[in-house]
């Protein structure tokens, strides 16, 4: 199927705080606890390393990603000096509580935007599962910006316009369900919007069928490359779970 743009709606302002916090905070326990992002690991921090980085920045990182799950926080201890920030254009309230004191992470309270991150902010640019929130004039745009400022750029998600993805979003309901008393921090509005009235597993639903939607593939992230060609550009399937996270890398053709 062709990619369709339809609507989100964690991507709206107007979502309520409540439901936009629970539904990140889903998809951070999701991602922490099934680690799908591993079979990408690898490669990223060779990328990082090739770049000679030593900050990644983070960006539209919701309730953490997966640089908050056991396999990356290992990973990342044992490419010292290399430290993270976390950064969201709606920050979460209760993201700096889940780093637990970690010195190699830490996170920005101000909103960022993915396509003008603030000259502050140096380092080497990450995005999970949030690439596909960009309609393809906005994504250039947050190429372009790494492009700019000479930094290196590393995008995956999970989401595909395939069966095995789509039939994966049946299961985020359940997923909801499941983890919203263990999440932590602990939250009332969660269990409230879960259980007495749904509207969390509702959002990650249909947010998870669109995403799905909205994912493009190696070849059309390729093409939102053209116009960069100062820098070598990499897209594919990184194979090794139940789905497969499609990938767009991109570093500079003159680096350290």
């Amino acid at each position: 199927m062709r990619r369709l743009h339809l609507f989100e709606v964690l991507d709206q302002a107007w979502c309520p705080q409540a439901v936009r916090h629970g539904a990140t905070d889903c998809l951070e326990a999701v991602i922490s606890r099934s680690d799908i992002y591993r079979s990408i690991q690898t490669k990223i921090f060779e990328v990082i390393a090739d770049c000679g980085a030593v900050r990644v920045v983070d960006l539209c990182s919701g309730g953490g990603g997966p640089w908050l799950s056991p396999s990356w926080r290992a990973a990342l201890a044992r490419h010292e000096p290399l430290s993270v920030v976390l950064t969201d254009k709606f920050p979460s309230d209760v993201l700096s509580i889940r780093l637990r004191g970690d010195s190699s992470l830490s996170t920005a309270d101000f909103s960022v935007d993915a396509a003008g991150v603030p000259a502050s902010l140096k380092g080497f640019r990450t995005i999970f599962s949030s690439f596909h929130h960009f309609p393809d004039d906005m994504a250039r745009a947050v190429l372009a910006d790494a492009v700019r400022c000479g930094d290196g750029f590393a995008m995956a998600e999970v989401t595909s316009r395939t069966p095995r993805a789509f039939a994966t979003m049946f299961l985020m309901p359940v997923f909801a369900w499941l983890l919203a008393p263990f999440t932590r921090p602990f939250r009332w509005s969660r269990v409230l919007l879960t259980y007495l009235l749904p509207i969390i597993p509702l959002v990650v639903f249909w947010d998870g069928l669109v995403s799905c939607c909205r994912t493009r593939t190696p070849p059309e992230l390729m093409a939102l490359t053209a116009g960069f060609p100062e820098y070598e550009w990499m897209a594919g399937y990184a194979q090794g779970g139940w789905l497969a996270p499609v990938y767009l890398i991109g570093r500079p053709k003159t680096f350290p």
